[in-house]
Parts: structure tokens; sequence; C-alpha cells
């Protein structure tokens, strides 16, 4: 019987806390203003560097889990998408404000996502459906 609190096929998307992304947006403007002022071509660079990244963390996902096939989907900023999944002895588990791939032979991996960079209720659905494997109870 399917569990009844979330359905069987659900990808959850957590996006980035939007403090981190504001905060490279004024650095940004800032450099960028500096580098208007003053005359040297880095503060320009660096502004115009701070503001798309910015702007990419105020658009693009964090990460994703899915809940059918328990992946969870880190999504670089500027890069490559990397999968961790929890299948055959492997489990995710929450481990204090970090999420942990736990091998079948004991070793832990953290997965390189963080709680103070993602949105806090998003982050409490993923940890909460994560909680739900009987593997990590």
């Amino acid at each position: 019987m399917a569990d009844p609190v979330r359905p069987p096929r659900t990808t959850l998307q957590v996006r980035y806390n939007p403090p981190v992304a504001w905060l490279f947006l004024v650095l940004g403007i800032a450099n960028f203003v500096l580098g208007l002022l003053v005359p040297g071509l880095i503060n320009l660079a660096l502004g115009a560097l701070f503001i798309v990244y910015g702007a990419v963390l105020l658009t693009r996902p964090y990460f994703t889990y899915t809940t059918h096939t328990r992946t969870l989907e880190v999504i670089a900023p500027i890069g490559t998408r990397r999968s961790f999944r929890a299948t055959g002895g492997d489990t995710l588990i929450v481990a204090g404000n970090r999420i942990v791939l736990v091998k079948a032979d004991g070793k832990r991996k953290k997965i390189p996502v963080n709680r103070w960079m993602s949105r806090a209720n998003e982050w409490e659905t993923v940890t909460e459906a994560i909680g739900h494997h009987p593997e990590t109870t």
C-alpha cells in the first residue's frame, strides 16, 4: 500500500535561499559601480560575474529529490548535475543540517547540499520525505 502522506512519484524541488542570491547581486552591483568610478577592469569583471551568479541563484533550483527513485540530484549553478541514489544497500539519511548517503558497507558520503543555502520550508519538505523511508529509521 502506498504511503498516503506523499504521492508515489513526486519530485521535490529546493531553491536557493534568497538572501544568498541577493548578497551576490549587491556585491556585483557595488563592484560594477566601483569599476566604473575607478579605472580598473577587475572590478567591472567581478561585478558582472557576481551579478550573473546572483541572478542564476535566484532563478535555478539548488537540488531536487525524487521520492519514487530516492534520487537526490544536485544542480550546480554553473556546471554539471550530480545524482545520488539510494539503491541496493545504500540509504539517504539526514544528519544534522546535512544529507548523507550511507553506502552498504557503512561508509558515509556527505551530499554537497547545505541547509543554509536552501529555502527553509523546501529543505524541511525534502528531509521529511527522506525520513519516511524505513531504511533510515
